[in-house]
């Protein structure tokens, strides 16, 4: 399990800490345990435009760019600011953290 190795090598881990558009979809919350899950809100911080935690919602498997989200982002494209070019995809990346024992106890 891996929290429990991360318990016993990693002893300086404390908090597990995420971020993802994937916070929006109720079905993947489920996931995780209530106190990870409750914490979920918009980022204090300015979300970058690289990895998956907002262009995931884009991509396919293949990574191809899926046509729907295509079209929804190129409608947007005209509330385009530069200050905050995450602002015209569907999902905003929102972030989510809690103690590495609410993990742990949760999964084991």
């Amino acid at each position: 399990m891996m929290f429990e190795h991360i318990r016993r090598q990693e002893r300086h881990a404390t908090v597990v800490m995420g971020i993802s558009w994937l916070y929006n979809i109720e079905a993947y919350k489920r996931l995780f345990p209530e106190r990870y899950v409750e914490s979920v809100r918009t980022p204090a911080f300015s979300v970058h435009l690289n990895g998956t935690s907002t262009w995931g919602q884009v991509l396919d498997w293949r990574q191809a760019v899926k046509p729907a989200m295509r079209g929804s982002i190129l409608a947007r494209l005209s509330d385009l600011r530069v200050e905050a070019p995450w602002a015209v995809f569907p999902y905003r990346a929102l972030v989510a953290n809690c103690e590495m024992a609410v993990f742990h106890d949760y999964f084991t």
